[in-house]
């Protein structure tokens, strides 16, 4: 240390002048890029990350009122159905029929006569329709909902309890 005193010491004034100031100047340029700029760029990645998750949010709440309305709608049963199957078994069919096979995890009875559905990034759009079809052709009706966003956008984790409607 007592080296370093010496060969400032020994340097002229303005020398030491434009080593200071030469100092000054990388310490902004290092705060900058090591501080101020990655804590900027975060910021402005977490507004936009907001900003999908309000207009995801928007876009949900307006298919949940999309979806009770069609739950409030009165479906005629389907006459000449003609169909002992079971409720989850023809949850199973339709919702392979309708090309949602590769996001259906599971499919099981629940209660009397029930079914327990449960999908994965399914999309949002495709969810609704296959549920207007099943209200529309089958008269049943998810009584339970529950959706979880995804990572992407308009996917959602969907559990669903199904039952046939009064």
């Amino acid at each position: 240390m007592e080296q370093l005193r010496q060969w400032w010491d020994g340097l002229a004034a303005r020398e030491r002048r434009t080593l200071s100031l030469g100092g000054i100047a990388l310490g902004i340029i290092l705060f900058y890029f090591l501080v101020y700029q990655p804590i900027h760029a975060r910021s402005e990645q977490l507004e936009r990350d907001l900003q999908a998750q309000q207009e995801l949010a928007a876009y949900l709440r307006q298919a949940q009122q999309e979806l009770q309305q069609l739950g409030g709608m009165a479906a005629e049963p389907v006459q000449g159905n003609g169909s002992d199957q079971a409720l989850f078994a023809l949850a199973d069919q339709s919702a392979r029929q309708a090309g949602l096979g590769q996001v259906l995890r599971r499919v099981e009875p629940s209660g009397q006569g029930g079914a327990r559905v449960n999908f994965e990034r399914i999309a949002f759009d495709d969810l609704v329709r296959w549920l207007a079809t099943l209200s529309e052709q089958h008269n049943v009706t998810a009584t339970v909902v529950t959706l979880r966003t995804g990572e992407l956008e308009g996917r959602v984790d969907a559990q669903l309890v199904l039952e046939v409607a009064d």
